[in-house]
């Protein structure tokens, strides 16, 4: 695990130091990015390798090239050990392989739930390992840690702290857009099929308007990661995974609802109340077991689903 991770923390500065280094992310889409001159890729694309620049000629170059004439001709001119290996669909899939780029161009989101979530209730057995309830706990330990392990070997640079700050900005986001009927707030938030359907409640909202404030704002300490599931996109095939996190909000807030006459509907604008949510947050991965991938381009974690 600890060399996983030193192998990605090395490539992550490499790549941010060296903007044309080769573990930089490279420019454009599978179209217009430069394919690799190797044998695999180069057939794939049908382009020929670019042709070297002449160099000046020495006494190491000449010893190199009495040795090579040692080489049977046959064995040089048909073995080349790099013909058929491009790290570049390694690290990025999604630009150089024709498969992975085509996954990833039509699906972004996976559109549903790999598993639902339900909180366990209170022990009620003398004996915890013949209680139900220990079983469903085990269960979304077990799935949680799973997914841990893949989202620190797959996500380029993955922390937990820097999700659970995530969940609190789009907490923030979204109950202001849908307080204020503006889904431009939660956009960068959401996922397609999400903003859809918070459009689609401030449509059913009508003329009416809310009031809504956070007296106790969640902090990133208190968000709780309670389920996880990795689930394969709907073709079942490549590298492409959709990772999704349960996420534990508790708050304390104030909300009131008034129709187009300044009456109130519901809430109380002078009662705190105590809340407690539990939102969905997926990102699109890259599955991978020995060393993070730093796409797919432009994934973020969005919320896919308010749980009730």
């Amino acid at each position: 695990m600890v060399a996983r991770q030193g192998a990605g923390l090395l490539m992550r500065a490499l790549g941010q130091q060296a903007p044309g280094a080769w573990c930089a992310r490279p420019a454009g889409s599978l179209i217009t990015a430069q394919a690799s001159s190797s044998g695999a890729t180069g057939s794939l694309f049908g382009l020929q390798q670019q042709p070297q620049q002449p160099q000046l000629h020495s006494q190491h170059q000449h010893q190199q090239s009495r040795h090579m004439s040692r080489i049977p001709s046959a064995f040089t001119s048909t073995f080349n050990p790099f013909a058929w290996f491009d790290y570049r669909k390694m690290v990025y899939p999604e630009v150089y392989d024709a498969n992975e780029a085509h996954l990833w161009a039509r699906y972004k989101s996976h559109g549903c739930l790999a598993e639902r979530y339900s909180p366990p209730g209170p022990l009620t057995q003398m004996n915890p390992l013949a209680d139900p309830e220990m079983e469903a706990r085990l269960k979304y330990w077990t799935k949680g840690l799973y997914a841990g392990v893949v989202c620190r070997t797959s996500i380029w640079g993955f922390s937990k702290s820097e999700l659970q700050q995530r969940v609190v900005d789009a907490y923030k986001a979204v109950n202001a857009a849908l307080a204020a009927g503006d889904m431009a707030l939660a956009e960068p938030y959401v996922t397609e099929q999400m903003a859809l359907r918070l459009s689609g409640e401030v449509a059913r909202r009508g003329r009416s308007s809310v009031i809504w404030r956070l007296v106790r704002e969640p902090k990133p300490a208190d968000i709780q990661l309670v389920h996880g599931a990795i689930a394969q996109n709907p073709l079942k095939q490549g590298k492409l995974h959709f990772a999704q996190w349960t996420a534990r909000i508790p708050s304390r807030q104030v909300v009131a609802v008034y129709d187009n006459r300044g009456k109130l509907l519901a809430g109380d604008p002078n009662k705190e109340l105590e809340v407690v949510d539990h939102w969905v947050f997926e990102r699109p991965i890259l599955k991978a077991w020995i060393a993070p991938r730093p796409g797919p381009s432009g994934a973020e974690w969005r919320l896919v689903e308010r749980l009730q």
